[in-house]
């Protein structure tokens, strides 16, 4: 359709107010084909994409591999009967069993973060018998009402409450204040290993492992959620890996179905399992767990391991902040991240959105953080070539400048 038509149907349809947000943003025109790192749009421009789909596109767009996989599935199998043994779940459950950390070996399939959130949540609070969710500032889990409730904004919780009782927050990368909640005997304690949405916050070396010592020495469970960090952004398959800990319970989403198809996965051990031996049909999803999807899936780790995403990850990323180290900007705050998971903190919202618009203007595409819009995150494909990192670099130092002397010239 035209763009005209596109724009009145965005307005009366879907959401005037995202239209205008994009529109500033000067993305208000219709995405047509991806491939690998770049977007083609209507108007005939191709983006750069630095968003990766806010971290669901760690494979770029149309990954043959996840690609190929789908498109065989589609001519045997779509969903499932749900009652007959499904060989692509159980691959796929082996698969993630190999490839997460420790003595992970169960898991529960969805189709988004927030979903495998919600189910870490239930199977805490059921395989423990006790209520209480202990979440970090700042977090994001996602926005159905269970994940809600441990989320870090005001303005994302505020319309919605009251919210699930028997959570609590603490300041992340803390690790007094973890101590001083294990003393009320939560559930379990939800945490990111990264911060994403809160600006990108990489927290001290050790601060996973200590987590990992204080909940297990509490009889707390651990729940990380990897939905951002998963599948090789950070410069590890699993962020967790950093600090060399398992989790009780894993979360993982976005990138798991390789650009491709929505699913989620809620990975745990055998001691949390038991909780499914009296009752297995305790939770469920009538999607989750669909052959399309795990085709996708096991594909998209299939591909992250064989190419290495995690090396490239580490490689680009440290070319990304290093090369952001170079250009002095009084703009800028902080430059921080790990592996492709990087933030760029600026002096405040109002500049962070010109520098957007000005990187989109030269065909970048990037975008804040939920709940920090003074940080750009910067969360490409992992396939992202170093020709793409230095071509990114040099817009990002033009809109740098623009922004500069559009400041000067209104003081």
């Amino acid at each position: 359709m035209d763009n005209k038509q596109l724009t009145k149907i965005y307005k009366e349809n879907i959401s005037e107010g995202f239209f205008n947000l994009v529109s500033f943003l000067g993305f208000d025109t219709e995405e047509m084909s991806g491939s690998g790192c770049e977007v083609t749009t209507a108007d005939g421009r191709v983006l750069l994409d630095f968003l990766g789909s806010f971290g669901a596109l760690n494979h770029g767009h149309l990954h043959p591999k996840v690609v190929k996989a789908v498109k065989d599935k589609l001519g045997s199998m779509g969903l499932s009967s749900k009652v007959l043994l499904n060989s692509d779940q159980a691959r796929l459950s082996k698969k993630l069993a190999d490839l997460t950390p420790g003595d992970l070996c169960y898991s529960f399939f969805s189709n988004s973060g927030t979903e495998a959130v919600e189910a870490a949540i239930k199977f805490a609070k059921a395989r423990t018998g006790r209520q209480g969710i202990v979440h970090t500032r700042g977090s994001y889990h996602g926005k159905s009402l269970g994940s809600l409730s441990a989320a870090g904004r005001e303005s994302f919780r505020k319309p919605f409450e009251p919210l699930l009782p028997s959570f609590s927050s603490i300041e992340f990368d803390d690790v007094d204040a973890l101590k001083k909640a294990m003393d009320s005997k939560p559930a379990a304690f939800i945490v990111e290993p990264v911060q994403g949405e809160a600006g990108v916050r990489v927290p001290k070396k050790g601060y996973m492992s200590a987590v990992r010592e204080i909940t297990e020495n509490a009889g707390v469970l651990l729940i990380a959620d990897e939905v951002q960090t998963g599948v090789g952004r950070t410069g590890k398959l699993f962020a967790c890996e950093h600090d060399d800990i398992q989790p009780d319970i894993l979360c993982l989403a976005k990138s798991l179905g390789g650009g491709i198809m929505p699913i989620g996965a809620t990975v745990a051990t055998k001691d949390v399992w038991e909780l499914f031996e009296g009752n297995p049909l305790l939770h469920s999803s009538t999607f989750g767990g669909n052959h399309l999807a795990c085709s996708a899936a096991i594909a998209a780790l299939d591909s992250a391991v064989e190419e290495d995403f995690s090396g490239n990850a580490e490689r680009m990323g440290k070319r990304v902040i290093d090369g952001l180290k170079n250009i002095n900007s009084p703009l800028m705050l902080d430059i921080r991240g790990q592996g492709l998971l990087i933030g760029v903190q600026f002096k405040n919202s109002d500049i962070t959105s010109i520098i957007m618009s000005a990187l989109a203007n030269d065909g970048i595409m990037v975008a804040y953080t939920l709940n920090n819009p003074e940080v750009i995150r910067l969360e490409p494909p992992l396939v992202i070539t170093q020709d793409q990192v230095d071509r990114f670099l040099e817009c990002f130092e033009k809109a740098l400048k623009g922004t500069e002397d559009l400041l000067a010239q209104l003081e």
